[in-house]
């Protein structure tokens, strides 16, 4: 049974009138509407090229939020009041979720913010080109509720999703190489071109969305056993790859290490999921290395990258992987022809919980390293000390986040303590700091007059800034009960693995980047998504 029919059915078991049901079915249609226009025309819409891009941007999100979402709220809101009085049934069926709690629990954070905020106005509206306020974080949070209630499942918002941001993806490769069909970089001078990408902008906000949107065909592909389906996701996830390693931001590898890893978790469930896991990482490490004939090749018209990109798509040691992956798929291959009966890994279980250890345990070493080379304590037990900008935490570090992130340190600890509870306010990171004469020194002496630093660029740190300990803690809370809900219940489809993919990706790549309207709205796009999957199970399931 369809989800347009089971929505029908239950609408006539419930008894309720059909002007409700008419209401149902425009809530439907215009959360539907909101989602197409989102995934299918956002990304490629731009006014200027590149000028204001993240300004028009947000305010075509608004526009549609405004004209489809608004409008559909108030159309649940009357089905649930005319169910509530027609029938006598609960105005809200079934109980609130963890996740649906933890929403409404940072979404009271930010409110609560935006009344003890410094300036009402920008916490309101945000920073201009981020516009992240209250108002943005109510329309996320809308976005959530909405997409989980009345999602209607249509091939056209999917097949709309894999055309518009396939085109983007291939169009951000394409610039790699100085080919620019749209006529994007006129008027862009050639040492500003490596920080423009595509039809979304900077190449930060450019890697944002890519990570977030590409679990979409990840996860279609890992679950999906129609081979034209297959072939179409493959190429898809290949386009995806490709433009990661050279869209020139190292965050995005941080995301693509944690999409690998969710994918296997994920994958120690069962022998077919193992091969789509070993699939996956060969399309990946087979469009890199596309990508790295590609530029040497086209040598003259290959953009200069930064050191990670070319060493992934260029260098010897990525080719030995590659053919590392291909023997281990291999004998994988011998193995379950060997053994068809078998359905699940052997260890599974034990394949899981080493993998998790392993990454604890890196990320634990790769700090500790750190910060023994920062302090010194690294050459002087041991005699060694590197001045890799990996490895050397000073205040140049990630593009001046080393100073960035101890600045927002040490803002925080001389807030009183109302603000360190609730923060300065949404998005009111540069209205906070440019106000005191202080913090404003500091930042004018270290990136200059013509400059300002309007957050953190670690979104968890910017969050504790604007939101206060309580709004850290509530937006970590929606990431926890994400993650925990969509993992019991990911058999449960494409949509929910594709939720549980999407907390690893956005958290880790954001840990170093910052909340903006070509990422941060498709998380919650996705979170709704996957919740409404989850809704539909419990619901037949009640049935």
């Amino acid at each position: 049974m369809n989800i347009r029919q089971t929505g029908e059915n239950e609408d006539i078991k419930e008894g309720n009138a059909p002007g409700t049901c008419l209401c149902i079915r425009i809530d439907r249609f215009l959360t539907g509407t909101w989602a197409f226009l989102m995934l299918t025309v956002f990304p490629l819409y731009m006014r200027n090229r590149y000028s204001k891009m993240g300004v028009h941007k947000f305010r075509f999100f608004l526009a549609v939020s405004i004209v489809c979402l608004i409008p559909a709220a108030v159309c649940l809101v009357l089905h649930v009041l005319r169910r509530k009085e027609r029938t006598g049934l609960p105005a809200v069926k079934g109980r609130f979720s963890s996740l649906d709690t933890a929403m409404l629990l940072y979404l009271a954070a930010a409110c609560v913010s935006w009344c003890l905020s410094v300036d009402h106005k920008v916490a309101w509206t945000g920073v201009e080109g981020w516009s992240m306020g209250l108002l943005a974080q109510l329309l996320f949070v809308l976005i959530y509720f909405m997409v989980s209630r009345q999602f209607p499942w249509k091939r056209i918002i999917f097949a709309g999703h894999f055309l518009a941001s396939g085109a983007v993806f291939l169009l951000g490769i394409l610039h790699r190489f100085r080919i620019d069909p749209l006529g994007m970089y006129e008027g862009v001078g050639e040492s500003l071109q490596l920080l423009f990408l595509s039809t979304i902008g900077q190449a930060t906000w450019y890697s944002s969305y890519v990570c977030t949107v590409l679990v979409i065909g990840v996860a279609g592909f890992f679950l999906t056993e129609q081979p034209v389906r297959r072939l179409a996701l493959g190429v898809y996830c290949m386009l995806g790859f490709g433009t990661i390693v050279v869209q020139n931001s190292d965050s995005a590898f941080a995301a693509t290490v944690f999409l690998l890893f969710g994918l296997f978790l994920a994958a120690c469930d069962s022998l077919d999921g193992m091969e789509r896991f070993w699939e996956i990482l060969l399309l990946m490490l087979g469009s890199f290395k596309i990508i790295g004939g590609l530029q040497k090749v086209f040598a003259g018209r290959a953009v200069k990258l930064g050191g990670l990109s070319e060493f992934l798509s260029q260098s010897i040691q990525t080719w030995f992987l590659l053919l590392a992956v291909c023997f281990c798929y291999m004998l994988f291959l011998r193995y379950r022809q060997r053994h068809p009966e078998r359905k699940k890994p052997v260890h599974g279980t034990a394949f899981r919980k080493t993998a998790v250890i392993a990454v604890l345990a890196a990320i634990a070493l790769y700090a500790f390293v750190v910060w023994m080379n920062t302090t010194g304590l690294l050459e002087e037990w041991i005699g060694i000390h590197s001045d890799n900008l990996y490895l050397l935490f000073d205040r140049s570090w990630g593009n001046s986040r080393g100073f960035s992130w101890k600045f927002t340190i040490g803002a925080f600890a001389g807030f009183p303590l109302f603000r360190k509870l609730f923060g300065a306010g949404p998005d009111c990171f540069s209205a906070y700091c440019y106000g005191d004469p202080e913090l404003s020194g500091q930042l004018n002496h270290f990136f200059g007059w013509d400059q300002t630093l309007t957050n953190a660029h670690n979104e968890f740190l910017n969050t504790l800034f604007c939101l206060g300990a309580v709004g850290l803690l509530a937006f970590v809370m929606v990431f926890a009960a994400a993650f925990r809900r969509f993992w019991k219940g990911r058999n449960a489809g494409m949509p929910v693995l594709m939720g549980m993919l999407a907390v690893l990706v956005y958290a880790a790549h954001n840990f170093f980047c910052y909340q903006q309207v070509c990422c941060t709205p498709f998380l919650f796009l996705i979170l709704g998504m996957a919740e409404s999957r989850l809704r539909q199970r419990q619901d037949a399931a009640a049935d």
